[in-house]
């Protein structure tokens, strides 16, 4: 594939990244989960979205944001995340797929990165 794919596949997959994220927190936030995490989770969506377009853009630089961004959450946030926050919360279907389809994003968005 071509550096212009993965530049592409990286900005779809922080797109869809923020997405879940945005939808999730407020499926949660609906189910009595805190307003703070989904603005939080709104905050962290609107920033990957900017951070797509500049991808988008041809932006060279900002494929590094966007691995260490894959890198943080699929090695420590998102871990940390799953032992303290999402395993006590008895989590159903919904809840398993997020948590499945998120690791793929972040693992498409840092290999994404690293061969734009």
């Amino acid at each position: 594939m071509t550096s212009h794919t993965w530049q592409a596949i990286l900005a779809l997959a922080l797109i869809f990244n923020a997405l879940l994220l945005v939808g999730y927190r407020l499926l949660r936030m609906k189910k009595g989960g805190p307003r703070a995490d989904a603005i939080g989770g709104a905050v962290l969506g609107g920033l990957q979205v900017s951070l797509a377009v500049l991808v988008w853009q041809g932006v060279d630089w900002a494929r590094w944001p966007a691995l260490l961004l894959a890198v943080l959450f699929a090695f420590v946030v998102t871990p940390i995340w799953t032992l303290a926050v999402f395993i006590p919360l008895r989590p159903g279907a919904p809840d398993w797929a997020f948590l499945g389809l998120y690791w793929v994003s972040l693992l498409l968005t840092g290999l994404a990165a690293l061969l734009v």
